[in-house]
């Protein structure tokens, strides 16, 4: 890739503001963050000094989620500049189309794009799984501990794993190990635990124990048995298990255990396409910025411009979060909510290019 004097003007113009909005975007996010959390100051261990810990351990994930907003801020308010300055209406009139200079801003723009969706995909879901298993040994007083293959649980004389646990508050893989002193006295192998809000316990279902005696061991398998575990859905969400962020390997691993086990994984299919989408969602960012800064200042102020770019692209961002969800819940392929919007406004980026007078 070739960078002229023109590219790395626009280019580090857009760059630099995308920056800084990326910047402050995050601390802003870090604050809101830390003073939400701070409502759990006094639980199990957490004290201040451990939410500073906390909280940096998430800016990374923070900064990468709000990357798309920070592109279409950069591209507008930097593009807008340079109008404003009559800087694009000089290049335009030397013979760049408006195609060439969107490219020259793509140029530093989209290779820090790919960078941080890399980073997305690797540092961050290993950052915040780290966060949230301190989180949850933290808060739990040092009763549970999340690793990157499940969740250990400490209940009295029973250490129980967890290999997975779902959003809609059922836990699989379930492995509890009796013990008394140092000697293990049995095993219990569930594939699903259901919380019975009832009886305020879980119901696990094909249970395999396995007991160990002085001279024989034995086993045993039953459909059905209730389980009184320290865990409920009100300590799930208080010790943060609900919010992990999977790699692209996990996900795609977890969504073929899921679908082995006849269980609706459409959640997570959702999950798996943004990741893949989420590169070329910056670039449209980019494009819808763009698309409504040039023209002439005599019919539309540079002002206006600014903030139409801003509520077409916070539109996209917005649809292209709320929409993926949306489309699994009535039924249709994940793939459909997740490319959609994507699609439709870069089709609409382009089209108020070619109006343009």
């Amino acid at each position: 890739m070739i960078f002229g004097v023109l590219d790395r003007y626009i280019g580090s113009t857009v760059l630099v503001i995308t920056m800084i909005a990326a910047g402050g975007l995050t601390v802003i996010s870090d604050i809101i963050t830390f003073i939400d959390q701070s409502r759990h100051l006094g639980d199990g261990d957490i004290d201040f000094m451990f939410l500073l810990w906390y909280v940096a351990l998430l800016t990374p994930g923070l900064f990468v989620q709000l990357f798309p907003v920070a592109v279409l801020l950069g591209c507008v308010i930097g593009l807008g500049i340079l109008s404003k300055n009559s800087e694009l209406v000089v290049m335009q009139s030397s013979g760049l189309s408006k195609l060439q200079l969107i490219l020259s801003a793509c140029k530093m723009v989209v290779p820090v794009v790919l960078l941080v969706a890399v980073m997305g995909q690797t540092l961050v879901p290993l950052l915040q799984q780290y966060a949230q298993s301190e989180y949850s040994f933290a808060s739990s007083g040092g009763r549970v501990s999340r690793i990157s293959w499940g969740l250990w649980l400490r209940d009295g004389s029973h250490f129980i794993n967890i290999g997975h646990i779902n959003t809609d508050q059922t836990i699989h893989n379930i492995n509890r190990y009796t013990f008394n002193g140092t000697t293990l006295l049995k095993t219990d192998q569930a594939n699903i635990g259901i919380y019975n809000q009832e009886s305020h316990m879980w119901d696990m279902f094909d249970v395999k124990t396995t007991r160990f005696g002085e001279h024989q061991i034995t086993k045993e398998r039953m459909p059905l048995q209730q389980w009184n575990l320290y865990l409920n859905p009100e300590r799930m969400e208080v010790f943060n298990l609900y919010n992990r962020d999977f790699t692209i390997s996990e996900l795609i691993d977890y969504i073929n255990y899921l679908e082995s086990n006849n269980i609706d994984a459409n959640r997570y299919k959702t999950n798996l396409y943004k990741k893949f989408v989420m590169p070329f969602a910056m670039v449209v960012m980019l494009l819808l910025g763009a698309s409504t800064v040039f023209g002439s200042l005599r019919s539309v102020p540079m002002a206006t411009r600014v903030l139409i770019g801003l509520a077409v692209g916070f539109a996209f961002y917005l649809l292209n979060e709320v929409l993926p969800n949306f489309t699994y819940i009535i039924g249709l392929p994940p793939i459909i909510g997740v490319f959609i919007p994507s699609v439709v406004f870069t089709l609409l980026a382009v089209l108020v290019l070619n109006r343009k007078v």
